[in-house]
């Protein structure tokens, strides 16, 4: 194998230029694939997000009735039902209107224990102003409905529900959900704030449920509802939801599968060609080798170990091609306001995953080359020059 990896090497150094276009051919494709995937999952989180909701995967409800009793037993049935479920979030979901001098507006509002309202919405990352509710009484605020309210942190706000019931909360925050539908009627508070305006006692409205995988949402939410039977409960997922959303974000995700596929194999056939014309053009030299005793294996290993060299420089290029690219991407295509239109995640397991990928696409490039090495006859090549 030593030998062979000498001889990849110095075949490739006798032939710069070629290598040099063949690696920059690898670090394009492989960049562009690469790119093309995180973009597609940037706007897929931006559209779950914004679109969808705030994550809120499969939500669970009374079919009978406003409200949920023993909800501690529900919750304790849908943990169990799968192990890809993240999240049971009991919410005290009512609609109200807030009172701030002579200014009332109808609002609706969230009470949800404080741990759930960050894995749900990852609320610590969307509060730009003030903190997290950390006790009774508190309330994070949306950002359209703060402007409309002209209010502060530390401002006093009465609630008040259409039977006449009043609760005073005090503004710890101010949140920013990327959605002005959501951010001007949400007030999010705890659980037991939410239950004591409701006069309702210990009871809930709904349970909202993440899971791992939001593509399984609907698989996971026939499950609980299977599990529910006993109850008089409602199980909707987001797909059921939204459907329309849900068809777009797949039809993304499809389209950008095969533009990936074919950016690949448009590669890799590059590197089939360019890979063949080299075993042409080194026949002499294959065949002076295999004439002082080389083997026919390791004639043919020399491409092998071409490609893999081939592919592991092109696909580290591609790599610093890519962050480059998200670079200028961030730079200069912007919305209005100055954030990228799509906020593109850096995932490391998909780089990793993509960069295999690659470097094997172009051993799978060699084998034809290489098969062609290894029927090369010495005889041949010396009786036809």
């Amino acid at each position: 194998m030593l030998t062979s990896l000498k001889i990849a090497v110095r075949f490739l150094k006798s032939s710069k230029i070629q290598t040099c276009i063949i690696a920059i051919g690898i670090a394009i494709a492989v960049s562009v694939q690469i790119f093309i995937g995180l973009i597609s999952q940037g706007l897929e989180k931006s559209l779950l997000s914004k679109v969808v909701g705030s994550f809120v995967h499969i939500s669970v409800t009374s079919s009978t009735k406003e409200d949920i009793e023993a909800w501690k037993n529900v919750k304790d049935k849908i943990s169990s039902v799968d192990m890809d479920i993240t999240t049971v979030a009991p919410v005290a979901d009512y609609y109200t209107f807030i009172s701030l001098g002579d200014k009332k507006k109808n609002v609706q509002v969230r009470g949800l224990l404080p741990e759930d309202i960050n894995t749900l919405y990852d609320m610590k990352n969307k509060v730009y102003e003030g903190k997290m509710i950390n006790k009774s009484g508190q309330a994070l605020i949306g950002k359209e409905l703060k402007n409309k309210l002209n209010i502060n942190i530390g401002d006093k706000i009465d609630i008040v529900n259409f039977k006449g019931m009043k609760t005073q909360l005090t503004v710890a925050g101010f949140y920013d959900l990327g959605a002005v539908k959501l951010n001007s009627a949400w007030i999010i508070t705890d659980l037991n704030t939410a239950q004591g305006l409701s006069g309702l006692g210990d009871k809930i409205t709904s349970m909202e449920i993440s899971v791992k995988d939001a593509y399984n949402a609907d698989y996971i939410g026939r499950d609980i509802q299977n599990h529910l039977k006993d109850r008089d409960l409602k199980v909707e997922n987001w797909k059921e939801q939204n459907k329309f959303v849900a068809s777009a974000i797949v039809g993304q995700k499809i389209c950008s599968i095969i533009i990936q596929f074919f950016v690949l194999l448009a590669a890799v056939l590059s590197i089939t060609s360019i890979l063949n014309i080299s075993v042409v053009q080194k026949y002499k030299q294959i065949g002076i080798l295999k004439a002082m005793g080389i083997k026919d294996a390791t004639a043919a290993l020399i491409f092998l170990l071409e490609a893999i060299i081939l592919g592991v420089i092109g696909t580290a290029l591609g790599i610093l091609f890519t962050l480059l690219y998200i670079k200028g991407f961030n730079r200069y295509i912007v919305a209005s306001d100055g954030k990228p239109i799509v906020n593109i995640i850096i995932n490391n397991r998909f780089i990793v995953l993509s960069s295999l990928i690659s470097v094997g696409a172009s051993i799978l490039a060699a084998i034809f080359p290489a098969l062609k090495s290894l029927r090369l006859s010495a005889m041949e090549v010396i009786k036809n020059g």
